[in-house]
């Protein structure tokens, strides 16, 4: 089984788990980027305390991958989802700024911040720990970005696994 593959079913294994901003628990709740982390802990055996919180860091140190040509980033209406493979690391944009880090790109030359991350599931559908829901959840990407509003996504893909800035 390929990392990819045993991210996704992590993040599989989470799937029901209470939505609690900023849970890193899989039994308490876990918030979008505890999912994220937990899967990614299962995967390499390195606390989820070894990645970064802000995505502007995740991206530069390629924590989570490299960025998908096409998807990095995309706007809403023009996402393909027949570039994603299962596993890659979706982070939702919008172009309300967040004070605790710069942005990470700009579409049609606006800014843009990351609100939301999961991971692709394939067959156009991503598991999130969604907060709309209450819990974990897989659900199909596009209509979760246009029904809330995201301007777009920014995708990572890991060829060979999380790979920690330091592992601890």
């Amino acid at each position: 089984m390929t990392k990819a593959l045993m991210l996704l079913a992590a993040a599989r294994a989470l799937l029901g788990t209470p939505y609690q901003l900023g849970g890193r628990d899989w039994e308490k709740g876990v918030d979008c980027q505890g999912l994220v982390f937990l899967a990614a802990e299962t995967v390499k055996a390195c606390s989820w305390k070894s990645y970064s919180v802000y995505p502007t860091r995740t991206l530069k140190w390629r924590e989570l991958g490299e960025p998908v040509n096409g998807a990095s980033p995309a706007a809403t209406a023009a996402l393909d989802a027949s570039l994603l493979r299962e596993g890659d690391h979706v982070m939702l944009l919008h172009a309300a700024e967040n004070p605790a880090e710069p942005a990470l790109t700009e579409l049609g030359g606006v800014k843009q911040w990351v609100w939301h991350v999961g991971l692709y599931a394939g067959d156009g559908m991503w598991i999130n720990a969604d907060p709309f829901t209450g819990k974990v959840s897989e659900q199909p990407l596009k209509p979760y970005l246009e029904g809330h509003g995201y301007s777009g996504v920014y995708v990572t893909r890991m060829k060979a696994g999380p790979a920690p800035r330091r592992c601890r």
